[in-house]
């Protein structure tokens, strides 16, 4: 492997780590880091973001490798308004969670030969909320990946990787830009979690408030997007 492939190779890593600092990226893994209380999770949140992006542009690559196909003008354009509307989505859901911090509980119970019905509200159970939250937030985390894997800096990914001298190379070129992005975003994801972490822990009722701005500003920047596509 001479030393320009090797080059090639560790440019797409490069380009990969770039990637995730993408302000559309950004915006969209913040939504969901804003709901997680741990680093640790945080960063499986942006692990799971950048392996969704790289099955699809190792699906995409081997397609475009394999049929020589031409990726379309208008690709770009159709799955970036795709992006904004993910985030406008992702925006809204958060703002929604934001402010619905009390939950709904009905119980019965008997006693002295009678039943009782009572309707309480009361503060999640956080510990089986967290738990099942975060197992969603992955699955969603992984599917914003695929979605973003799909819009048009990847689409340029591929361009670029259509220079490589064959198929297999073309791929390995995949496998080295996807790990870049599966960095940048570990890192990234974690750092957006910080101050929603800090907030959680030393200003609580404060918490639903930031997540709430966070949210108003992903459908902000999500509809900026769409317009400046659009227009």
């Amino acid at each position: 492997m001479d030393d320009l492939i090797l080059t090639s190779l560790f440019l797409g890593f490069l380009l990969g780590l770039s990637h995730a600092l993408d302000a559309d990226h950004v915006v969209a893994v913040g939504t969901l880091a804003a709901e997680t209380e741990s680093l640790k999770r945080s960063s499986i949140l942006g692990l799971f973001w950048g392996m969704g992006h790289t099955v699809t542009l190792a699906v995409l690559g081997a397609l475009v490798l394999s049929f020589k196909w031409q990726i379309p003008a208008t690709y770009a354009t159709i799955t970036e308004v795709l992006v904004a509307g993910m985030i406008i989505g992702l925006g809204g859901l958060l703002l929604w969670r934001a402010s619905q911090p009390l939950t709904l509980h009905v119980h019965t119970h008997s006693h002295d030969d009678s039943t009782h019905t009572h309707v309480h509200v009361h503060v999640q159970d956080q510990e089986v909320h967290a738990h099942n939250h975060f197992r969603n937030s992955l699955r969603t985390a992984f599917g914003v990946g695929v979605v973003h894997g799909v819009a048009g800096s990847a689409a340029l990914t591929l361009a670029v990787m259509t220079t490589m001298p064959s198929t297999l190379l073309g791929l390995v070129y995949i496998v080295f830009f996807g790990a870049g992005t599966i960095a940048g975003m570990f890192v990234m994801s974690t750092v957006v979690s910080v101050p929603f972490i800090v907030m959680a822990q030393r200003a609580t009722h404060w918490q639903p408030r930031i997540k709430a701005c966070a949210g108003v500003f992903a459908m902000g920047f999500g509809s900026i997007l769409a317009w400046s596509l659009l227009s």
